[in-house]
């Protein structure tokens, strides 16, 4: 794992300007959207670090990988329904992947596979989600997928209490995030719910002691999803910290993404919880 404070302090006039220039331009949408009190207070009563990967090994719940499938978005929403629902029961159980995916399809007409979080959503709403020994991950997509009646109607039995998501930022792969989201985020892992995240990635990511490099726009795509699990305040990291993540896409080390990246290309933030 890295440690933060070995982390040599990353000389990227890229890095500085792209976040220098983003806080600029979003500084008067930020003030608007704050409260009253302003974001400031808020954001020196956070603790300087959060780790939310006890937890999910307390459960049980270590990350997943996604294999060849372009079903990142639908790993990151089903860990983030593990973990609440872990939240909820006391204790956890693996949730299928394959089952949200399908339900994302059935909900929104979809035939492609993976989704965007909204659409997975709705299919949460609608279907539910069963356990994965009932419906395991395949390595190859199925578009002829059909739950049997017993899986479908377990699925909606599943969890207890049905759970919400709250949004922070609706999809826009057109803008970042103000500092009130990147706020909001950091309260948001502070109060122990990880965020799922869909970003502008890389083309040609490039990791430093895990930590991924900042890019121009032009280097990016649309895109990939990860679960935020946890934060770490650092002068040294592009706008002055990092967020740990959950990546079903990567080799199964821990990442981590400066905050000048994730104000720069995240496109949606959301996070599921009562």
């Amino acid at each position: 794992m890295p440690v933060f404070d070995r982390i040599p302090l990353l000389h990227s006039a890229l890095a500085f300007a792209l976040f220098g220039a983003l806080l600029a331009t979003t500084v008067g949408a930020a003030a608007q959207s704050a409260p009253t009190s302003g974001i400031a207070p808020a954001a020196k009563a956070l603790p300087a670090s959060v780790d939310l990967r006890p937890r999910f090994l307390q459960w049980n719940l270590p990350p997943r990988r996604q294999g060849p499938r372009g079903t990142c978005s639908v790993f990151t929403v089903t860990g983030a329904l593990e973990y609440a629902a872990a939240a909820q029961m006391g204790h956890g159980s693996r949730l299928s992947v394959e089952f949200l995916n399908w339900a994302g399809h059935r909900a929104v007409h979809r035939s492609a596979d993976g989704g965007f979080f909204s659409e997975l959503w709705k299919g949460y709403e609608k279907f539910g989600i069963c356990l994965e020994d009932h419906q395991p991950y395949q390595r190859h997509y199925s578009h002829d997928l059909e739950p049997e009646q017993a899986v479908l109607k377990s699925a909606r039995t599943l969890i207890p209490a049905r759970l919400s998501i709250h949004w922070i930022k609706e999809w826009n792969p057109h803008t970042g995030l103000t500092e009130a989201h990147v706020a909001e985020i950091k309260a948001t892992l502070a109060k122990s719910w990880p965020v799922c995240g869909g970003f502008r990635w890389p083309k040609n990511a490039a990791w430093k002691e895990h930590v991924l490099q900042m890019c121009p726009p032009e280097a990016v795509f649309d895109g990939h999803s990860v679960l935020l699990v946890g934060y770490k305040d650092d002068p040294a990291q592009p706008g002055g910290g990092a967020f740990i993540i959950h990546n079903s896409g990567g080799d199964g080390t821990d990442g981590y993404l400066p905050y000048a990246y994730v104000a720069a290309y995240m496109n949606d933030a959301a996070w599921i919880g009562n």
